[in-house]
């Protein structure tokens, strides 16, 4: 539009284009800050560990503001300023959004895939019996699950019992139960808390092939005042990971598979250091954002399944993943499910 047209319209359609063009402005400066201060300080600063949790959220906030600002005068200026964040997407989401191929890499491995899944139940806020559907619609050989009590428990050993006759279970109310349901056979397991208050986590080794495959299924703690940009705090997060890594998966050389909620995003300080020790199923194989919590939303935006990916099916190199999506059904918990499909490296992995 001409600045000859624009003077043409009435004074309230001007002064609300006006009032659009700054909130444009001041949108693009905004989120141009906080990538140059992610790149600059980390998440040293509380409100940049926060605006790391809704990256996608940032992108999409700058293509609608870069939509509007195709109706300004002053369009390119704003478009320019937009773009950071819209390329910062692109750079960081990119291999999750254009196609990839599903075929297995498993060596020449002739057996169908491991199917692992992750899954917070909400323990005493869910519904046990929607629970125990949501599980048994995952059709996973490995089940870990979080936040998982005694209902939940009787009623799964109950109904499925048949379908995972090996079953280490630890219930603890309110929120602190872990569980692992196998369609192998479980050789040991073994109850562990990342610090002495910590929510549960369980260590086990399950027989897969004829091979030991250590399996953790963790909960590290939720950052203090999540959804405060000044006062969010992920120290003892960030200090329950990093006892996981230290002390009970740096030591381990053979298969290994580590699933749960994490309570993390992907653009965390946090998710790079597990990332450099493992690899991330979903962000190998699976495709779109991947959201997972909460599953509560409602009307339109049940869409787009969550706002945050922070539930996971981690592996190392002993594995390669052939696929990872989000399950479709909360089962009246605030997390999706995650289900993940593996294939052994190659044979000589199975063997080590």
């Amino acid at each position: 539009m001409r600045l000859t047209q624009l003077e043409s319209l009435p004074r309230p359609v001007r002064a609300i284009g006006t009032l659009v063009e700054a909130a444009i402005l001041l949108y693009g400066l905004g989120v141009t800050g906080y990538l140059v201060a992610r790149v600059a300080t980390g998440e040293r600063w509380a409100w940049v560990a926060f605006a790391n949790n809704f990256v996608p959220w940032w992108a999409l906030g700058a293509l609608i503001a870069a939509a509007l600002a195709l109706f300004s005068p002053r369009r390119w200026p704003l478009i320019a300023l937009l773009a950071p964040a819209i390329v910062a997407f692109v750079v960081l989401y990119g291999p999750l959004i254009v196609p990839r191929s599903l075929a297995a890499e498993g060596g020449g491995n002739p057996g169908a895939p491991l199917r692992v899944a992750t899954y917070n139940t909400l323990s005493i806020r869910s519904n046990p019996a929607r629970v125990v559907d949501a599980v048994a619609a995952l059709d996973a050989d490995l089940v870990g699950l979080q936040e998982f009590g005694p209902h939940h428990a009787d009623l799964l050993a109950e109904r499925l019992g048949a379908e995972y006759p090996y079953r280490s279970l630890h219930p603890l109310l309110p929120v602190h139960g872990v569980g692992l349901l196998s369609r192998y056979p479980i050789r040991e397991a073994e109850v562990i808390r990342l610090l002495p208050d910590s929510m549960l986590s369980l260590r086990a080794v399950v027989e897969i092939d004829g091979a030991p495959v250590t399996v953790f299924v963790t909960h590290p703690s939720p950052p203090v005042n999540a959804f405060s940009p000044l006062t969010y705090d992920s120290t003892r997060r960030d200090r329950e990971i990093g006892v996981l890594l230290a002390d009970h998966l740096d030591g381990i050389a053979g298969p290994l598979i580590v699933v749960g909620d994490f309570n993390m995003t992907d653009q965390s300080d946090t998710y790079r250091a597990v990332d450099a020790r493992l690899d991330d199923a979903f962000r190998a194989a699976g495709r779109g954002m991947g959201f997972t919590y909460p599953a509560t939303l409602k009307g339109a935006l049940r869409i787009v399944g969550g706002l945050v990916r922070i539930d996971y099916i981690w592996h190392n190199a002993h594995f390669t993943a052939l696929d990872a999506w989000p399950g479709p059904d909360g089962g009246t918990s605030d997390h999706r499910p995650v289900v993940a499909e593996l294939a052994w490296t190659d044979m000589e992995t199975r063997e080590k």
